[in-house]
């Protein structure tokens, strides 16, 4: 319910010998993480957030998020334990079935956010709400297998971006030193691409699920 057809030149860069989108994804297999320390820093962080919006410092909601509403669709009750007014969202994050392990035994590392993904909203972590998007930044492993982890997001107050040209020192500092928490950089309106979600706190998420998989090309 995620995938598209749609490419950007991501994928090329990841992907210099197979630029072309697969056809679909075939799920090998998915492990659930299971981090305490993470999931506390993220739940507390969560709370801090709904305490804020309580006291009044209300957030656009961005109820739109396709994970999300593909979640609704199948039905079941992950998409009903997400806090809407927050802004909580799962999103998709591509990387090798490797490095996904080391994040989740560790957690996300900010410092080095952009080695792999560029910079195009500011020095951030950045994620998808579509799979195909998602895998433009996947590498196989040895088996040619790929992976993505499925997050849990914590938006809160959305710094919303449609600029096709944005300034990411401008849109990291919003954040850093502003009022938002998250940016949403929308490339599907100016470009027919996908939209980004770029945070810049580890806190702001948790690893739910690895899900290890194989391109389909035919």
């Amino acid at each position: 319910m995620t995938y598209r057809t749609a490419f950007t030149r991501d994928r090329k860069v990841h992907n210099p010998t197979n630029p072309k989108v697969p056809t679909g994804f075939t799920v090998l297999k998915v492990h659930r993480s299971e981090n305490s320390h993470s999931w506390k820093e993220y739940a507390c962080r969560r709370a801090e957030v709904e305490t804020r919006i309580q006291e009044g410092k209300a957030v656009k909601v961005f109820d739109d998020v396709k994970t999300v509403t593909a979640l609704k669709d199948i039905g079941g009750a992950k998409a009903a334990r997400l806090s809407h007014d927050c802004n909580e969202w799962y999103l998709f994050h591509g990387t090798n079935p490797a490095a996904a392990k080391a994040i989740c035994d560790s957690d996300f590392k900010v410092s080095r956010a952009g080695s792999n993904t560029g910079t195009l909203y500011g020095k951030g972590l950045y994620f998808a709400e579509s799979i195909t998007k998602a895998d433009e930044y996947a590498k196989a492993n040895e088996e040619g297998n790929y992976a993505v982890l499925l997050c849990r997001i914590l938006g809160g107050n959305v710094r919303y971006t449609d600029d096709p040209t944005p300034d990411p020192e401008d849109l990291l500092h919003s954040c850093i030193e502003g009022d938002y928490d998250i940016v949403l950089g929308d490339r599907e309106k100016t470009r027919g691409t996908y939209r980004e979600f770029v945070l810049f706190d580890s806190e702001d998420v948790y690893v739910e699920y690895i899900i290890e998989y194989k391109r389909r090309n035919s």
